[in-house]
């Protein structure tokens, strides 16, 4: 009986081994991959890892622009320079246009005159400093203003609010005298003004810097006009007069 059991169990355990399906289970054997060292190489250390491009290009960076080297010479261009060709020439004290103080005559004047004497007016205002008065040959609202500084001056009223007579003109352009006496013999800008104020009182005489003869003779006619003597010199009292706008008559 034992030897029937004996032989059962041998046979039993040599029998193949089956799956539930009935088929011998095919044992898989998984080949060993050994590194193999190229001849001569000892190395031994870990494989390099190797990082792949990415999948989407990155933008460039973009650059610093050189700077230019310290030693390098920048050549400046050199400007040109134009010359503004000559305007009309304007005498001292004028804000716009031509001054001409010697007129063959000085007219009486009223406010919205126009012409060559108003823009004569408007240029004493400005030597005056009674301005600035633009000088345009109109009198206007800006010249009148001027007139008006000069009429506060006086003692009493005008009679007749500017009105630029023969008065007015002589103060006006005797304003620039100084103090100088002037005589025969006397020359330069001082003898022109003067000359330009006996014009305007009313007497016959030449505007050309020279107080001759013909000058003396019209400072005498002003002179006894006024009552001051007639010795033909512009001292004080005469140039007093002239500046008070004194006439001939």
């Amino acid at each position: 009986m034992a030897v029937v059991l004996g032989l059962t169990l041998s046979a039993c355990s040599s029998a193949p081994q089956t799956t539930a399906t009935g088929s011998p289970s095919a044992q898989q054997t998984t080949p060993t991959t050994e590194a193999t060292t190229p001849p001569g190489d000892d190395s031994t250390g870990p494989i390099p890892t190797v990082t792949a491009d990415p999948l989407t290009p990155t933008k460039p960076t973009p650059s610093a622009p050189s700077t230019p080297s310290a030693t390098r010479t920048t050549t400046v261009p050199t400007p040109t320079v134009t010359t503004p060709a000559p305007g009309p020439t304007t005498d001292p004290g004028s804000v716009a246009g031509s001054c001409e103080r010697t007129l063959p005559g000085y007219p009486v004047l009223e406010p919205g005159a126009k012409g060559a004497a108003v823009r004569t007016l408007q240029c004493f205002l400005d030597d005056g400093d009674y301005g600035p008065v633009a000088v345009d040959g109109v009198y206007g609202a800006q010249t009148r203003a001027a007139v008006k500084k000069v009429e506060a001056s006086f003692e009493g009223p005008r009679p007749a609010p500017g009105r630029i007579d023969a008065s007015m003109w002589v103060l006006l352009i005797s304003r620039s005298l100084g103090t100088q006496t002037l005589k025969v013999g006397s020359t330069g800008p001082g003898v022109v003004t003067l000359q330009r104020a006996l014009r305007a009182a009313g007497g016959t005489i030449t505007v050309d810097g020279n107080f001759g003869a013909e000058t003396k003779k019209v400072v005498q006619r002003f002179q006894q006009a006024n009552r001051v003597g007639d010795d033909g010199v512009v001292g004080e009292e005469t140039l007093f007069l002239l500046k008070m706008g004194a006439t001939i008559g």
